[in-house]
Formats: structure tokens, C-alpha cells, sequence
């Protein structure tokens, strides 16, 4: 070989390899980061596809918590992370459309948060507590608007879904209802149960045992067919209340400039997990449903969110700051 082609084959053997293409994704533990307490149905669903991510790919996937303002400070940590698919986010709407309607600076950028996957979405019920003098959504209205403003509804929080689900309804049937704002649904559904509060809006993973153990009613579910887990409830749909499909989801997200081929690699795994025979079985007995979509599915998801909520934030004037 001559000296001058020697040169210019040593010299290319000695070109640093982009790093994501040094070693197949993932060679290294990945920390996936939660933006609400350990306990809670984001925090729970997390956890078990985690486990499972982590015996499939072989690497350790270490789930962090980093609750406070409506996913703000995860969502902040995430978007400043170094995107090479190794630190990931547990995503809702709240991060990734709604808080752009209820604050009006954010010191992140939702674009910059690229979906990944949606895992499971967490259907929605109104319920209320047995004393509550109704049995069906027919009479509950009727309650409400002969006594205006004396009941309060529990939510987890202004622009959450469960807080969007109860405003649309209101406002679709003319209702008066005061909001009491919980750090979180698992104490909306306690004071529930005292009679502290007479009606709430709680998601299946919370309310299911209670609705079979006779402790709460459910009245309707914010979905248009009527869900597996409680057949005998009917859906708002069902009852002349379409388009008022709302529930929250626990999705994965990623720094934006995270490479294509890492977001692929890591979505396909995802799924995998989510969607494997245990997971899901544990996943769908709590009431959640299945979803384990594409990034593209995600993105196209979340596009058709923003075009139905942002605007009803927006004319409410939802605001959190």
C-alpha cells in the first residue's frame, strides 16, 4: 500500500463514530422520569412497563419521580437532557399540549418533547357518593340545577383531564358546580368516600373497587361506548353527551432531537412491553386500556387533542398561573 492511501485509511479508522452509532441503542442504563408521585397511576403503570423494558432489552430502566406543577419540572428536566435515548419521560396532555393554554410562560417548550409511544389511556367515570339523592345522570342534573352551587366536585387539579371531563359536562348541561382542587385524584376519591364531597370525576385505576364494592355510584362514563370493566354504567355518549371522550393518558416521550432510529428502537420496545401477556392482562384489569401506539400515532393523537381541548381551556380561561 502506498504511503499516501495508508494515511488516508488510518485516518478515517480514527473518525469518531456519531455516539448513538458506536454501540446498538440501548447499550446503557435508561432513566425514565415521572412527573408525579410514587403511588399514583402514572407512577404505577410506569413501573410495570419499566420492568418489563428492562428484562427484554437487558439493561437496567430506572424510574426517577420528579413531581410538581402539573408535570412542569419533569417535563423541564427531560427537554434539557442529552437526546440519546437515555433519559425518556412518562407524558400526558397536561405536558404536552395543555399547558401551553394554562400558563402563560412554561420554562420548557412542549415541541421539544418528541412522543415516543401513548401506553395506555385511563377511562373516566362520574361518580358520586350513595347519600347523593340520584341514581341516574337524568336525575343527578336535575339535583344540580334545582340546588345551583351547592355541591362540590373533586379533581386533581385545574387542566387536568378529570378537571376537563367535569367543566365540559357542566357546561354542556347548564350545571353549577363548585371545583375543589386535590394534590392528586387518590384524595379526591378519600373525601368522596367520607362524604366530605358528593360527586367526582375518577379514573378506573382508583374508582373500580369502590364502584364494586357498593362505596361510590357511578352515573356515566366520559367515553362513547360503555367500558368492559363496568358494563352496567352507560356512556355520556349513550346518553346524548357526544364528544365528550376525554381521559388521561401515560404516553413516553423524549428530548426532540433524540435520532429517529433511537426513537424507533425505543417505541418498538415499548410496545413490546406494554403489550406483552402479563403486562397487559394486569394493566386491562384495572380498568386502563391498551394502546402502545407509533410515534407518528402519538403525534397524530395528540394533534386531534389539542384541536378539541386548547380551545375550550382558552374560553373557560383554565389558567394555573
Amino acid at each position: 500500500m502506498k504511503r499516501r492511501d495508508f494515511l488516508i485509511a488510518a485516518a478515517s479508522l480514527a473518525l469518531p463514530l456519531p455516539s448513538h452509532a458506536q454501540q446498538a441503542y440501548p447499550s446503557r442504563p435508561i432513566n425514565w422520569v415521572v412527573g408525579f408521585p410514587p403511588g399514583g397511576g402514572a407512577d404505577g403503570v410506569t413501573r410495570l412497563v419499566a420492568a418489563k423494558l428492562s428484562q427484554n432489552i437487558g439493561q437496567p430502566v430506572l424510574v426517577e419521580n420528579r413531581p410538581g406543577a402539573s408535570s412542569i419540572v419533569a417535563a423541564q428536566y427531560v427537554t434539557q437532557a442529552a437526546p440519546d435515548g437515555y433519559t425518556i419521560m412518562s407524558a400526558e396532555q397536561g405536558s404536552l399540549i395543555f399547558n401551553t393554554a394554562l400558563y402563560s410562560k412554561l420554562p420548557y417548550d412542549p415541541k421539544d418533547l418528541a412522543p415516543v409511544s401513548d401506553m395506555i389511556r385511563a377511562p373516566l367515570v362520574l361518580v358520586v357518593n350513595p347519600s347523593f339523592p340520584a341514581r341516574d345522570l337524568k336525575g343527578f342534573i336535575e339535583v344540580v340545577k334545582q340546588q345551583p352551587g351547592k355541591f362540590n366536585y373533586g379533581s386533581p387539579g385545574r387542566g387536568l383531564a378529570h378537571n376537563l371531563a367535569m367543566e365540559a359536562l357542566k357546561a354542556r348541561a347548564g350545571l353549577d358546580i363548585v371545583d375543589v382542587h386535590y394534590k392528586g385524584i387518590a384524595p379526591a376519591a378519600q373525601d368522596l368516600l367520607a362524604g366530605q364531597i358528593a360527586i367526582s370525576v375518577i379514573d378506573t385505576v382508583i374508582v373500580l373497587p369502590h364502584l364494586r364494592s357498593g362505596k361510590l355510584r357511578a352515573l356515566a362514563t366520559f367515553s362513547e361506548k360503555r367500558l368492559s370493566v363496568t358494563p352496567d354504567v352507560p356512556s355520556l355518549a349513550e346518553l346524548g353527551y357526544r364528544e365528550m371522550d376525554i381521559a388521561p393518558i401515560v404516553g413516553v416521550a423524549v428530548p426532540r432531537n433524540t435520532p429517529k432510529d433511537v426513537i424507533a428502537k425505543l417505541s418498538s420496545e415499548v410496545q413490546r412491553a406494554v403489550r406483552d401477556p402479563d403486562v397487559s392482562a394486569k394493566l386491562t384489569g384495572l380498568g386502563l386500556e391498551i394502546i402502545a401506539d407509533t410515534p407518528e400515532q402519538f403525534a397524530a393523537f395528540l394533534d386531534a387533542e389539542g384541536k378539541r381541548w386548547l380551545p375550550f381551556i382558552r374560553r373557560l380561561n383554565i389558567r394555573l398561573d
